[in-house]
């Protein structure tokens, strides 16, 4: 799981698009998600290797292809709509540095692993690109991503690892943070701040 957790960090290394524009063609959006993935390696793997750099590494890659505004609506669920537009702008910022220090910390995990494009399920609006990644013990893993493609370029909007959804493992985890301070979204956002290494 250590290994897949890992790749996992790389290929996140884990917007809001216009819509009415027709969706990508499947050879694009494959080619989207390696070009995601080798960014992400790239990027992180030329950075300093300390956890600061790697996060600050990471975070114009989520910016560029993740959908940070979706996820964090998402992420927040009901909670969102109890928040005014100026917090929310505040928790989409908080919530990419959180991000953005959560994956890259875990790059220093990655062990070389290769990604394999095995299907492209194109569903008008939104996309599911399977894949798989095989090296050494963690062969056959499956990576699945979810995109968004109604605007000029596609964008990635959760990762599942063999099943396991990032998006609503962080919803989880702050409604129950939120259920334990009330509610209160700016607690939320003070924690996710400490455990930030982005200012």
């Amino acid at each position: 799981m250590q290994n897949r957790r890992a790749f996992l960090a790389a290929a996140t290394a884990f917007a809001v698009a216009t819509t009415g524009v027709p969706a990508m063609a499947s050879v694009d959006l494959s080619s989207f998600v390696n070009e995601v993935a080798d960014a992400s390696i790239t990027q992180l793997s030329s950075a300093d290797p300390t956890d600061p750099a790697r996060a600050a590494a990471l975070k114009p890659i989520l910016l560029k292809y993740f959908d940070m505004p979706g996820l964090a609506k998402h992420v927040l669920g009901a909670y969102w709509k109890k928040i005014n537009p100026d917090q929310q702008q505040e928790f989409v910022a908080t919530f990419t540095n959180y991000i953005a220090s959560v994956y890259g910390q875990r790059f220093k995990q990655y062990k070389g692993q290769k990604l394999e494009v095995k299907r492209v399920r194109d569903e008008g609006a939104t996309a599911t690109v399977f894949t798989a990644v095989a090296n050494g013990d963690d062969a056959g893993s499956r990576v699945d991503w979810q995109l968004r493609t109604d605007g000029p370029a596609p964008l990635v909007t959760d990762i599942r690892v063999e099943g396991l959804s990032l998006a609503d493992t962080h919803r989880q985890e702050f409604t129950s943070v939120l259920a334990q301070h009330g509610g209160d979204v700016t607690a939320l956002m003070g924690i996710l701040k400490s455990k930030s290494l982005l200012n």
